[in-house]
């Protein structure tokens, strides 16, 4: 299976957060007839995130809605059975990296310390608060499989460092419907590509 990759440069994604600019990395079978798709089903959307299970409800039920209205935008028709192809998602977070400082007692930020001004170690004091930065990235892979053969023929990835994966947008249809567009914009890919 030939494959043909491209990145686009900054685009929306779901974040928990607010909308946010991201790496999009699309992947599809340039051997496939993309013409013939006409109609499609949804089948597994996993979805892991720092929010409530509602929450992720309302996450899940956002994107749907925002995928279907492009795709139907596009001519493609969702059905209950007999597609042409299925559409899946997983998306969520992770820990992307973290770091960690050396702990520091509230006297270090002064100057002083007990071993005299500004010496000793600032590591492994009693009672002393570790500095640590994580951060969270966030992926979300929509995949097309073809329902004849079985085979992955389109697959877009779009990730993107969270800020703040535990709170919910307040305007998340809008952010979905950006998701969607950006993630869709070249399904399906044209011939020639």
């Amino acid at each position: 299976m030939k494959l043909r990759s491209s990145l686009a440069i900054t685009v929306l994604l779901l974040s928990v957060a607010s909308a946010w600019g991201q790496k999009v990395d699309v992947k599809y079978d340039q051997e496939t007839d993309f013409g013939r798709y006409k109609t499609y089903a949804w089948q597994e959307r996993k979805l892991q995130t720092l929010q409530s299970k509602a929450n992720q409800k309302l996450i899940d039920e956002a994107l749907v809605s925002a995928v279907n209205a492009q795709l139907q935008a596009k001519g493609l028709t969702e059905v209950q059975s007999n597609p042409d192809f299925y559409l899946t998602y997983d998306g969520g977070s992770s820990i992307k990296d973290s770091k960690a400082g050396p702990a520091y007692a509230p006297y270090y930020t002064s100057g002083f310390s007990p071993y005299g001004l500004s010496g000793g170690l600032a590591c492994g004091i009693p009672g002393s608060t570790p500095n640590v930065w994580v951060s969270m990235q966030g992926e979300l892979l929509f995949a097309v499989t073809d329902a004849k053969t079985g085979a992955v023929t389109w697959s877009n990835l779009l990730s993107k460092r969270i800020k703040n994966p535990g709170k919910m947008p307040k305007d998340l249809d809008k952010v979905a419907g950006q998701i969607a567009k950006k993630a869709f914009q070249s399904f399906p890919p044209k011939a020639g590509r």
